[in-house]
This record gives structure tokens, C-alpha cells and sequence, in this order.
């Protein structure tokens, strides 16, 4: 195990290290300190006078040696087994006692579910932390069998775990003869899978969505920060993102299913991968503290996997409808004035808008809860406008509250003892972040919600906000650690009074993954937090809660909203925990004005669907640094499909809203927000459906069509919508075409309603294709098979305009004639709609040979029909076997008769039915048969 440079460090001759900032470091698991380590300021080198290809090897060599390590042996006499599960005490061989060893573990092998196992390892003699799932309802829809019908076996000496798929024979995991190291401050497990395909594993930023990809080892660390989305190129370091997200996913060769693994624990910890050459790999995951707490996902289709994890870590919370559309923030308006003048200027240039945000500007000195009463004068009045003209406003709050008498809110939690506290000094813990000096909420004080909540109160009294955005929760601290009192740039380092918790616990912990400071830019690991009892004292520390306090913080900003706004929540976060998305939304953090930071952001967006926050998306044009007009116009055309759809960018760089760039710019987001608004019904739908089921609203094309080989190299350039719809946006300068790549399936161009692709009979490959990808339109398919609900929005500027809309139906027949598709309709806002199934849940069906469109009612309720349920046109793309039957003249609703009219397009070789009178009140829940066989 590696640890800092000490002159007390024995040294071992050599040893491979790294050099960072001026620190040697270990990279194997040995202590180790080299004689050969050389200083190069700020840069990633090996020894000199060695080529990087044999210390690689040379490493690869020692974690080989390192990983035979597990001196853990089964107690038979402690066995007990069950159906559903399997008991044991492991007993350490007591050759190494180095790091204070878990001498007596306890291992539980458990049946969850036909399809999830779950490995948990203790300490036998004394309580640890362990990491909670706040999912109240974890699991509740699994069923379980027998271990022995999931392919699970056992080593007893070194105790090793083993499960084949009895489905399929394919290896879920195995340990046998891996590494498997349990100590106080050190934990350390192997374990191989039958691939080198790997995905997830968050917060990061990515070239590929696939881990380690052109590499045969890997080393990635997941700890939330607040960086500024650094690429993660997975050689080592401090390079994990905001966030931690300890869940992964791998394709299987063979099959090509996918396996899903989580590990529960919310301590410091990497992941490295090592491949074989048997096209397996090893993947040793090392933390720093809690317990073995790992659930694995048994083979099936990429949504299997996900909707199976977010059973147990909570399906996504349904965010409000208008949380889809267009929104517009700015680090740096300075004043009222300007926010009035940016949105004047949306509706001067036709320009969509739904959402006003407030980064930090609007406050007063920076502190939580306040409004600038003289650069902000008249924000409540502004914001009673927007309502009026169907906007929202979200402001900003940071996560630091202001340490002053002055403050309310400093003087209240004081009083209640609800701050995260010193173990240095046995008070406050003070860190500092925008408002200078700051003190932040330990969530486990029962005083922690009565401090947060008078904050959201009284700024809801100063403007009627419609949701919130918190940032800074990592928790952010610009002092490493904690700030001296008038020294607030510097790291407190000695003990200043005598109290319980040490100062120094974890300042010589043997293993510090990513060679990270813990401490660095977030609070001290030694800040304890409110605890009743001996235990919650002992471990309720920064050092194993830190990646904890966003979670909480989410969760009482979600209840508060629900609780005094009465509408649906509305939450985005910047650091995340699983279980996250059961409360909020999320971005993709501070990002760059570049080329490669946009295509980024779409493996951004996969990662967080897996992780169970589908509402997702990247600052568009970028944060950091200035953009240029075809930069932001082109993101502008991608960011309008993220979910998500955000502009927002840095104090100090130059303006870009749309507007400011002229034309292009305006048009490009002009269109591609009309675009998307046509297709709300079909994104709220299947939002929505995550919710209910789980899984996925943004998917790469190789989670819809693992066979077809010719998928994989496009996965960070094009993405899906569902299952339906295929966005192939232009991401590279210079460009004025598309080169999606279809899959072997029918597809149409949602532009045009033109065939672009045929299915070709006898092959599971596609072909790549061109059309034009100019800025007026973002090339989007639709993919045979679907039925896609569609609204003319052509002179839409907000969502709320949406809903006086009737929705269209595109029926789109795969190459066998069939389609089939669902709609979700409620009110958009209301509290729990899922829970007290105020929804309408409809599903089509739609055959060509039997010229007949089947409407079933999956979930209704008595709410009133809107507007945007009613029946205005079908149109059947392919309809060449429906041409003769334009005839059609009448949909039958319940006895009564509504007309319709046909028209057949010969270039598209669609037909389009319509409604005559398009004042008539026909609902799609009224339907159960459109015979397109009917003649008048």
C-alpha cells in the first residue's frame, strides 16, 4: 500500500513511482519509497533512463505479486446456509498485521433476486460504517431463488466467491485466488469478469464511453471534488469529477448481455483495471474505509441491468414538465438590469425560454438565502412577471453558509448546534467559499432541516422561486481543510484544544487513492458530525460521510419544496451519491468552450442514466473560457436533446446567449428547441417511464443493438432517445453533413418523413449514411417500429404553449409492418402523480397486414382530457400497402363519429389522416380501433 513521503518510510529498491507535484509516489500496492524518484514540477513522469514500456510491464508484474494476497480463511464450524443465503466467519492467518488487520470478518452471501447477489463482509468483533441506501423501498419488487440456481460456489482457503450464469454459462465474478484485504483505513478486493468491456464508474469526464479503452490498465478514483471536469484518460491521479458513483457495467463477448456491479460505500476508493490476455480482466477496487457491501447484476439486456439497480437504489424522482425546456443562466449578470435585457432580447429574436436561472450574483455578498437589495431591486416583482408569462425562476444556493453575527442563519444553527464540527478545536468547523469565511450543516443533526428550511423560507418571502440549485455541495471549501481565523487561504494543521475526536486520525492513512489530500479544497476528514450515541460519534466523520452530504442536502431540498410549494420539486445538484436521482436532477458540472468538451458531454449523459438521474446535461458552449459562433451554434443543436437543456458559462468570459452571435446562432437554437418541442409528448413519455420502470431516456446504440458490430466506433458522436428516435448531431468545425450510421432496421428522417435506410434481410450489420446537417435542423431519425407521438410546434416558445397543442401520432412500420409506442399525459406538476397514479398511460399498436391501429389504456384516471390529447392526424409512414385506402373516412369514438380526410405523399410514400373539423373534442383514451380497412 502506497503512503506520502516520510523519512520514516523504509526504502525498497527499485520500486515504480510517480511524480506529482513534487511527491514520489508508490503506484503498486507495496510500501515503497525509491531511491530513483526525480522531481519534475507539476507533470506525470517515470524513473529516468527507463522507457514507459517496461515499467509498465514492471508494474503489471507487482500487482500481480500484490493481488495473490488474501489471508482470509472459512471457519467451517461458522457456516450456515439458508436457500437465500449463506453465512460465515473468515479468520485472518495473522501473517501480516501490518495497518491493524480485521483479524475475524463475516461474510454473507445472499439471493436478492433471480438476477442480483449481493456479497457484504464486516468486521465480526466491532460495528464499522457502513454506507446507507436512502430508497425506502430497495428492493421491493425483487424476487428471490435459491444460490444454488444462480450458479454460486465457494473457495474456503483463501475464501473466494464464484457465479456462472446458469442461463448462459457466462461468468458474473469470481475471486478465487484474487486478493481480498480487510483493514481499518485499508480495503482491498480483486475480483475477474469475462470481459474488457467496461462502462460507468462516475463522476468523470471521458473521451469514451467506454473505461479504458486503447489500454491494457487503468486507474480511476472516485471521490467528489470541486474541479473543473478535468479528462480522465484512466493513468492515475486526482481526476474523478463532483460526484461519486461506485456502479459499473460490462458487455459480455459472447453473448453480448450486459452484468452490472455496485459497491455501497461511500469512502475514498479507485478502481484499477487490468486486461488479460485471455480477454478477461481484474479489477481491483481499493477504499479506505466501511465495509464489503458489493451487489452483482446478473446478464440481460443494458435496461434489464439498469431498471434491476435502480430498484435498489431508487427510480428517478419525475421532475416537472417545464424542467425539459429551454433555460438560460449566466455567471455574471450584474445586476436586475441585465437579466431583464437578456430576456427582452429571447423574445425580440423568437428565441424559446422556460427557465430564468440565478447563478450567485443575485445574492447579497454571496450569502445563502439573501438578494442583493441594490444591484437586484425588483427581482420579486421580475419573477411574479415570469409566471405570467409561463417562466421559471431557479436560483442558486451554495452549500457553505456565511460564519457572521450578521447572518440569521450562521446564529441559528450555532444556537442549535447543527454545524459540522473542528476536531482541532471541538467548535464550528470553519472553511471558507464565496462569502469569505463559511460553516456548513451536519445533515445528521435533527436541527440541520430547521436551519436549511427557515433559509428556503424566507428567500421563497423575498421571490417565489420554482425550484432550487444547489452547488458547492462536495461539500467545496477554498481552505484545505479548514481556515484559521484570519488566515483563510491556509490548511489548519495543529491541534488548537483539547477534545475527543484526534486532529490527526487520518493523516498517515497507508493508502490514498489517486495519491490524493483528502483534504484538498473540501473540508478536514476529521469534522465530526452530530451523533446520540458512542458509535455514530466514533464514525459519523467527513471521512467517511463526505461523499454523503450532497445526498442529504438533496433530500431536504426536495422535501421542502414539496412540503410548502405543493407542486412537483424541482432540484439540480452538482455533487451526487446513489440514490441521488430519488430527489434531484443533475449537470455535468463546469466544463470548457471546446470542441472535445461538447462531444464529452454525451458520455456524461449515458453514465447518469445508469446511475439514475436520466434529467441530464452539460453547460452548453461551455462554462470555461470563451466560445465562437459555430462552436456554440453546433452546441446549441446538441444541447437542445440533452435532456437538460442548459446555457450557462463563466464570470469573465464573453457573453453567449444565442441572440449575441446573430443568425446562425439564432436560428440553429431557434429550430433545434422547436424540434425538441414537437417531440415533448414522446420525451416526457418515456422520462416518465423511467420513473415507473427504471432504465434509461439517453442510450448509446450499442445498448439497443449489441449485435451489429458496426455500432460501437459511433457511440460518442450519435445517441438514441428511447428506443425510437436517433440524433446524429454535428460535433467537429467545419462540417455541413451527418454521417449517422443506421442500424439494420427501417429508418426515416423526422425532417422529411423520407425512407434514408432499408432493412437489408440476412445480416445484423447497418451502413453509415449522409444527409445534410446544416443549422437549421439537427438531424434526427426515427427508427421502424415506432409509433411517436408529435406536436406541431412551429411557432412554440415555451413548453406551457405545448399544452394547448392536439398530439399527433407518427406511425412508422418496421419492415414486418408492425409498430408500436406509448404516451404518458397528466398535468405536469402535480405532487405525487405516480404514487396516486394521476396519469393517463396509453399504448399503440399498429399492424400494416391487418391496416388496423390498436389503443389500449395501460393507466387512467378522472382527470379531464386536455388539449394535447386530442385526436388531430395519423400519419403512416411506408404506407404504400395503405394508398388505395385513403378513403378512410371516420374514427368511431364510443358511438360517435369524428371525419377524417387521407392524403398519400409519393416522395415520402406516407399517408396522413386528419381530422376535418379541428374543433372536435376527440381523445386518444376514447379509441380503441382505427380500421384503416373502412371505406365511406
Amino acid at each position: 500500500m502506497c503512503i506520502r513521503d516520510s523519512p520514516k518510510t523504509p526504502k525498497k529498491e527499485g520500486s515504480a513511482v510517480e511524480i506529482l507535484e513534487g511527491k514520489c509516489r508508490c503506484c503498486t500496492n507495496l510500501i515503497a519509497d525509491s531511491p530513483n524518484c526525480r522531481y519534475k514540477s507539476n507533470s506525470l513522469v517515470f524513473m529516468q533512463n527507463l522507457s514507459q514500456f517496461i515499467i509498465m510491464k514492471l508494474i503489471l508484474l507487482l500487482f500481480a505479486f500484490a493481488l495473490a494476497d488474501n489471508p482470509y480463511q472459512v471457519d467451517i464450524q461458522s457456516i450456515k446456509r439458508s436457500d437465500y443465503k449463506w453465512t460465515m466467519n473468515l479468520i485472518h492467518n495473522g501473517q501480516d498485521k501490518n495497518n491493524t488487520p480485521i483479524m475475524k470478518a463475516f461474510a454473507s452471501i445472499e439471493s436478492l433476486d433471480a438476477s442480483v447477489l449481493h456479497l457484504k463482509i464486516v468486521d465480526a468483533s466491532e460495528r464499522r460504517w457502513e454506507a446507507p441506501l436512502l430508497n425506502p423501498d430497495a428492493g421491493k419488487n425483487y424476487r428471490r431463488v435459491s444460490l444454488n440456481s444462480m450458479g454460486v460456489s465457494l473457495n474456503y482457503s483463501p475464501f473466494g466467491l464464484r457465479a456462472t450464469d446458469p442461463k448462459t454459462g457466462q461468468l458474473v465474478v469470481d475471486t478465487f485466488g484474487k486478493s481480498l484485504l480487510f483493514k481499518d483505513k485499508y480495503l482491498e478486493i480483486t475480483m475477474k469478469y469475462a470481459t474488457q468491456g467496461y462502462f460507468g464508474l462516475g463522476e468523470r469526464v471521458t473521451a469514451d464511453f467506454f473505461l479504458c479503452s486503447g489500454r491494457d490498465y487503468c486507474w480511476y478514483t472516485m471521490w467528489g471534488k470541486d474541479v473543473a471536469s478535468p479528462l480522465d484518460d484512466g493513468a492515475g491521479g486526482c481526476k474523478g469529477d463532483y460526484g461519486q458513483q461506485p456502479f459499473y457495467m460490462m458487455q459480455l463477448p459472447n453473448t453480448k448481455q450486459f452484468t452490472g456491479v455496485f459497491i455501497l460505500n461511500s469512502n475514498d476508493q479507485d478502481v484499477h483495471i487490468q486486461k488479460n490476455d485471455d480477454g478477461s480482466s481484474d479489477l481491483t477496487h481499493r477504499l479506505v474505509g466501511g465495509v464489503f457491501d458489493i451487489y452483482f447484476f446478473y446478464p440481460g439486456t443494458a435496461e434489464f441491468v439498469m431498471r434491476t439497480y435502480h430498484e435498489l437504489i431508487g427510480r428517478p424522482y419525475l421532475p416537472p414538465l417545464w424542467s425539459l425546456g429551454y433555460h438560460q443562466c449566466r455567471y455574471g449578470w450584474p445586476s436586475l438590469v441585465k437579466v431583464k435585457d437578456v430576456v427582452q432580447k429571447f423574445k425580440q429574436n423568437d428565441l424559446p425560454l422556460d427557465v430564468v436561472w440565478a447563478d450567485i450574483d443575485y445574492m447579497k455578498d454571496y450569502a445563502d438565502f439573501s438578494v442583493d437589495p441594490v444591484r437586484y431591486a425588483g427581482l420579486k416583482e421580475f419573477v411574479q412577471d415570469l409566471h405570467r408569462q409561463h417562466m421559471r425562476w431557479v436560483p442558486i444556493i451554495d452549500a457553505g453558509i456565511k460564519k457572521s453575527l450578521d447572518d440569521k442563519y450562521y446564529k441559528l444553527g450555532e444556537e442549535l448546534g447543527a454545524f459540522i464540527k473542528s476536531a482541532h478545536t471541538g467548535k464550528t468547523l470553519v472553511g471558507k467559499v464565496w462569502p469569505g469565511l463559511a460553516v456548513f450543516l451536519s445533515w445528521y443533526s435533527p436541527h440541520a432541516n430547521t436551519v436549511w428550511w427557515t433559509g428556503l423560507k424566507d428567500l421563497y418571502q423575498l421571490v417565489e422561486y420554482d425550484g432550487i440549485w444547489i452547488d458547492m455541495n462536495e461539500i467545496a471549501n477554498f481552505c484545505n481543510g479548514e481556515c484559521k481565523e484570519g488566515e483563510t487561504t491556509k490548511n489548519l494543521r495543529t491541534s488548537l484544544g483539547k477534545n475527543q475526536h484526534d486532529p490527526h486520525e487520518f493523516d498517515n492513512i497507508p493508502y490514498r487513492p489517486g495519491n490524493c489530500d483528502l483534504n484538498e479544497k473540501t473540508v478536514s476528514m476529521t469534522g465530526y458530525h452530530f451523533s446520540e450515541d458512542e458509535f455514530g460519534d466514533r464514525v459519523r466523520k467527513e471521512y467517511n460521510t463526505h461523499s454523503l452530504w450532497n445526498l442529504y442536502e438533496a433530500k431536504s431540498t426536495h422535501e421542502f419544496l414539496a412540503e410548502h410549494l405543493k407542486t412537483r420539486p424541482f432540484v439540480l445538484t452538482r455533487s451526487n451519491f446513489p440514490g441521488s436521482g430519488l430527489f434531484t436532477t443533475k449537470w455535468l458540472g463546469d466544463n470548457f468552450s471546446t470542441w472535445e468538451y461538447m462531444r464529452y458531454s454525451i458520455a456524461g449523459m449515458y453514465n447518469y442514466q445508469m446511475f439514475g438521474i436520466p434529467l441530464i446535461g452539460a453547460d452548453m458552449c461551455g462554462f470555461v473560457g470563451n466560445t465562437n459562433e459555430e462552436l456554440c451554434a453546433r452546441w446549441m443543436q446538441l444541447g437542445a436533446f440533452y435532456p437538460f437543456t442548459r446555457n450557462h458559462n463563466a464570470i469573465g468570459t464573453i457573453d453567449q446567449e444565442p441572440y449575441v452571435f446573430g443568425q446562425r446562432v439564432i436560428i440553429a437554437t431557434r429550430n433545434a428547441m422547436r424540434q425538441k418541442y414537437s417531440l415533448i409528448r414522446y420525451y416526457y413519455t418515456k422520462l416518465f417511464e423511467v420513473s415507473l420502470y427504471g432504465g434509461s431516456l439517453i442510450r448509446p446504440l450499442f445498448f439497443e443493438f449489441p449485435h451489429d458490430a458496426g455500432v460501437y466506433s459511433k457511440t460518442n458522436y450519435m445517441f438514441m432517445i428511447g428506443s425510437s428516435l436517433l440524433v446524429s448531431p454535428v460535433l467537429h468545425p467545419g462540417i455541413d453533413k451527418s454521417y449517422p450510421y443506421c442500424p439494420n432496421e427501417d429508418w426515416y428522417d423526422l425532417r422529411s418523413f423520407a425512407k434514408v435506410y432499408s432493412y437489408k434481410p440476412g445480416t445484423q450489420h447497418g451502413e453509415r449514411i449522409t444527409i445534410p446537417g446544416g443549422f437549421d435542423f439537427v438531424p434526427v431519425l426515427i427508427r421502424g417500429g415506432s409509433v411517436v407521438p408529435f406536436q406541431d410546434a412551429s411557432l412554440a416558445n415555451n413548453i406551457e404553449t405545448m399544452k394547448n397543442l392536439p398530439t399527433n401520432l407518427l406511425i412508422v412500420p418496421d419492415h414486418s409492418g408492425y409498430a408500436s409506442g406509448t404516451i404518458v399525459t397528466d398535468d405536469g406538476v402535480s405532487l405525487d402523480t405516480i404514487k396516486d397514479k394521476k396519469y393517463r398511460h396509453l399504448a399503440f399498436d399498429f399492424s400494416m397486414n391487418e391496416k388496423r391501429l390498436m389503443v389500449r389504456v395501460l393507466n387512467d384516471y378522472d382527470g379531464k382530457p386536455n388539449n394535447e390529447e386530442r385526436v388531430m392526424s395519423i400519419t403512416v409512414f411506408g404506407a404504400d400497402k395503405l394508398a388505395d385506402k385513403l378513403s378512410l373516412c371516420a374514427i368511431t369514438l364510443n358511438g360517435r363519429t369524428i371525419e377524417m380526410s387521407g392524403s398519400f405523399n409519393s416522395v415520402t410514400r406516407g399517408i396522413t389522416y386528419r381530422v376535418k373539423n379541428t374543433e372536435s373534442k376527440a381523445y386518444w383514451k376514447e379509441i380503441s380501433v382505427v380500421n384503416f380497412a373502412i371505406g365511406c
